[in-house]
């Protein structure tokens, strides 16, 4: 029997698991499926990535910036566990925190989410970051330190704005001009 590749047991993870948080996760917390599902967006797109390498390929530069636009959603997904406040963890009198078995159960659907969307998400950056080195600078390896910098940045600014803006990346395909009047807002 062949063996099923890492991208694809990847993907059967990821896409299994935003069914689970889909139809496990109820308000408030119905968010989760919907920020996975973003965040599994730049680890496919870092997949199909290595299809088109090639520095003249149009598909892979417009890949690659589709990749930039949706990257900052994986490391996201670990914002989302300040939300674990809402699930009061902690008895109001002695501040030990409760043996509630939903709580927990929500607390570990939430902790797997982050830690899987971080894990892959570092992955495709690694990935991606040495494919563009390959592409750009094959002689110069160091640069690839370069790339992760700067990806790192663009997805810090990403985080911030996606947190605190409270805007998507897909609003950015959608409906450019207004993405970019609450940017400037």
């Amino acid at each position: 029997m062949k063996e099923i590749s890492t991208q694809w047991q990847i993907r059967f993870f990821l896409i299994a698991w935003i069914i689970i948080l889909k139809f496990v996760m109820k308000a408030p917390y119905n968010f989760m499926s919907f920020n996975v599902f973003l965040a599994y967006v730049p680890i496919e797109l870092g997949f199909q990535l290595r299809r088109f390498a090639d520095r003249r390929s149009l598909a892979f530069w417009g890949l690659l910036i589709l990749w930039i636009v949706f990257y900052p959603n994986a490391p996201y997904v670990i914002t989302d566990l300040f939300h674990l406040a809402w699930l009061h963890p902690h008895t109001s009198i002695s501040g030990i925190l409760r043996s509630d078995p939903h709580m927990w159960f929500i607390f570990s659907l939430m902790i797997i989410s982050a830690f899987a969307c971080a894990l892959f998400g570092a992955i495709s950056l690694l990935q991606t970051s040495r494919l563009l080195t390959m592409m750009t600078t094959p002689y110069h390896l160091q640069w690839r330190l370069v790339w992760i910098t700067l990806c790192s940045f663009i997805s810090s600014v990403g985080i911030y704005i996606g947190r605190f803006l409270r805007l998507h990346s897909l609003y950015i395909l959608m409906t450019p001009s207004w993405f970019i009047k609450q940017l400037l807002a």
